[in-house]
């Protein structure tokens, strides 16, 4: 009966050992689990995201980003390969840059007329270029701001006006800087800021183009 009682003990005291070596285990699990989260989450808001987007644009090859101030000041920049299509509206005016073929085409909207510019694809570069000259030259300055009731991280590059649109400013390179605000990973707005001023625009960026954009249209005539 000793016996017996000793055997009861000693199978307890193993349960109790298993079960808290279970319990230990489960807490590191656990404590692993989130320390992973939470190094994952530093990493995703230490990361350059102007700079991702930017490998994405050149990887891909495809995409259209517009930035616009307001209905009479936005550009539309279109790539697809060895195409591209830039579509401009300057205080009302419109025009457009078709690139193909080797060349560039000028629509011009007020006289429906085109003009074609032999052995000119310097568009197929337009804001892929400036972008990469921008994370090029430094590393951004990282913060968060609230725009329109919604907090947006930044990455704020100095001396930098290349997206600024009111063309009427004087500007100073080194008293200018652009800062890019991101939802998550996608680019939302650009804000350029001259000492007491600043200027800001919104972005849209997509990664699906139609191929009917590269294209003159049938009511334009050669100038």
């Amino acid at each position: 009966m000793e016996n017996l009682k000793k055997t009861e003990k000693m199978d307890k005291k193993q349960k109790i050992f298993i079960i808290s070596i279970c319990v230990i285990v489960a807490i590191s699990v656990i404590g692993l689990i989130v320390y992973m989260i939470t190094k994952n989450g530093e990493e995703n808001s230490d990361k350059n995201r102007l700079a991702n987007m930017y490998e994405k644009m050149i990887q891909n090859q495809t995409y259209s980003i517009t930035i616009q101030l307001n209905d009479n000041n936005k550009y539309t920049v279109s790539r697809k390969g060895d195409v591209a299509n830039i579509d401009t509206f300057a205080d009302g005016k419109h025009t457009t840059n078709i690139v193909k073929d080797g060349n560039t085409y000028l629509l011009m909207y007020n006289t429906k007329k085109y003009y074609m510019y032999q052995n000119n694809v310097t568009g197929l570069g337009e804001i892929a270029n400036q972008l990469n000259e921008i994370i090029q030259s430094q590393e951004p300055e990282k913060g968060q701001e609230e725009i329109n009731g919604k907090n947006y991280r930044y990455e704020e590059y100095k001396g930098v006006s290349d997206f600024l649109m009111n063309t009427d400013e004087n500007v100073s390179e080194e008293d200018t800087n652009t800062r890019f605000y991101f939802d998550g990973d996608d680019l939302k707005y650009i804000k350029t800021i001259m000492e007491d001023k600043s200027e800001l625009v919104s972005v849209d960026v997509s990664y699906n183009v139609e191929d009917n954009i590269f294209e003159i249209p049938l009511e334009f005539q050669k100038g």
